[in-house]
């Protein structure tokens, strides 16, 4: 027996031990299944237990590709639980993470040996970097932060941060997805010369004929139609929102307008930020567009003597595993995991509110004005071209270096007829554990932000309930001397309401 094949061969086994050591069993086991348990528990309502043991999953994965999953789950799970300034620690190590992958050049060491993991491997070796909603949530989770510990100073600094956030993403996802062609046509490039050097078959497999196979047409086409259009790309509705409040209290109405004018731009049809632009517009005597000329401005000043709503409700589409079949040369059909989004349904119509003003009962009740389903949606539709296709083209990798293993066997079949048997076991075990989609995401996000607001009432009670609840009636009473107060509600279900209330002199 060739005692060098030998040592070939327990070289490659040992190499795939090495690998499958640093690059850790989130690699075989999806990040989706990995958090069931940590999700349940928090959509469940025991907030104070999903924030113990998110924490401690984020400290304890501090060092790994998913350490930014594991801390953003934990800063939103620690400000639902109401432990701020653990939310506020956790924020800013997942801000710290994403300027360390922004800092990093677009090729280096370190982007390089993740590339080289992904493609032995599966994509579970890449880091976790986050989606472009992730950047402009953080923010707005740490304003939000700042405004219940009574620092709106801090809260402003981070509604500043939040909007220069939403100007990037915008380039920054277009060079994303340049950068990722690229890498693409150079591995198809790579693959083909090794191909030519097998047998000389066709490997340069392009997404338009991917997109043929059932799996990946329904993902494709069922992101397109739950994507962002009425928005605009990547635009969240929520922070131009929030922007404009920020505005506002700092008695800032000039960039107010701006941002309620492009959330009209957004959303043309919608009541509330039509009566909110027209407000706003003719406190400053600004110009109105002819068709709001019949909308009538709010009787009460936007930031004085206010009480806002924000209603975070449901639960933020999770991405989940699913393989299909293709036929790649050398080895005929194949199965390749990728992920792609399950959406749950919404746990309120919305709020309503009842109160005494001018000695009179009135009542309003929350409006969407931001969809998570679409700005999510829109980003992985976008992605999923290049996505798809890096998938195929890693796996056609695989394929060949297995193709290559197999074919050396065979080449010394005279001398042992175990080597190629040996050969496909050991490829056939390795492509299978290691056929991995990766699921990783931010899942305490909401499915929808509703809003809505009132003038202080005459007695300063605020009743609050689920629309078409008589049971869950939430009462609030404010402070005499509150000027602007934001009431924030998690809805994580029908049956759980989370409410913090925030009073600005």
């Amino acid at each position: 027996m060739d005692k060098r094949f030998y040592r070939q061969k327990t070289c490659i086994i040992f190499l795939i031990c090495i690998i499958n050591l640093t690059i850790g069993c989130s690699s075989i086991i999806d990040a989706r299944k990995q958090k069931q348990a940590y999700i349940n528990t928090y959509y469940s309502g025991d907030v104070t237990l999903a924030a113990k043991d998110f924490s401690e999953k984020s400290k304890d994965r501090s060092n790994t590709g998913d350490k930014l999953m594991w801390s953003l789950e934990a800063g939103t799970a620690n400000y639902t639980a109401g432990e701020y300034q653990i939310s506020m620690r956790e924020f800013e190590k997942s801000e710290a993470y994403i300027q360390d992958f922004d800092r990093r050049a677009v090729i280096n060491v370190r982007a390089a040996g993740a590339e080289i993991g992904s493609a032995v491997s599966n994509p579970n070796a890449l880091p976790y970097q986050g989606m472009y909603l992730d950047r402009v949530m953080l923010n707005a989770y740490k304003a939000l932060n700042y405004f219940v510990l009574n620092n709106p100073a801090g809260a402003q600094v981070e509604l500043r941060r939040m909007r220069e956030a939403q100007k990037q993403v915008v380039k920054k996802f277009a060079d994303d997805i340049r950068t990722s062609q690229k890498e693409i046509d150079a591995q198809v490039q790579k693959n083909q010369q090794q191909s030519r050097s097998l047998g000389n078959q066709n490997t340069n497999i392009t997404f338009n004929s991917i997109v043929k196979n059932p799996a990946v047409n329904d993902a494709y086409t069922s992101s397109a139609n739950k994507a962002n259009k009425l928005f605009g790309s990547l635009a969240n509705p929520f922070v131009s929102y929030f922007s404009a409040l920020g505005y506002l209290i700092e008695n800032n109405y000039g960039e107010a307008l701006v941002d309620l004018r492009n959330l009209y731009r957004m959303d043309p049809d919608n009541q509330l930020i039509q009566r909110d632009y027209v407000s706003v517009a003719k406190r400053i005597g600004s110009e109105i567009p002819i068709q709001l000329a019949n909308v009538q401005p709010y009787k009460y000043p936007l930031n004085s003597k206010i009480v806002y709503f924000i209603l975070f409700n449901g639960r933020a589409p999770a991405l989940k595993q699913e393989k299909f079949q293709i036929i790649l040369p050398y080895v005929g059909y194949t199965g390749i995991a990728f992920p792609r989004y399950e959406y749950f349904p919404v746990a309120l119509s919305g709020l309503e509110v009842d109160y005494s003003y001018n000695n009179e009962m009135q009542s309003v009740s929350t409006e969407q004005v931001s969809d998570f389903d679409a700005i999510m949606s829109q980003e992985y539709h976008d992605r999923l071209p290049s996505m798809i296709t890096r998938l195929v083209v890693s796996t056609m990798t695989k394929e060949l270096a297995s193709y290559a293993i197999v074919h050396a066997a065979k080449q010394r079949q005279s001398r042992s007829s175990g080597l190629e048997i040996g050969a496909y076991a050991l490829t056939g075990i390795y492509k299978f554990l290691f056929n991995t989609a990766d699921t990783k995401g931010w899942e305490t996000l909401p499915k929808e932000v509703q809003i809505a607001h009132i003038p202080i009432p005459d007695d300063s009670v605020l009743k609050i309930s689920p629309i078409g609840s008589t049971g869950l009636v939430k009462e609030i009473t404010l402070k005499k001397d509150t000027n602007i107060a934001i009431v924030y509600i998690r809805a994580l279900s029908a049956n759980k309401l989370i409410y913090k209330l925030i009073e600005l002199p």
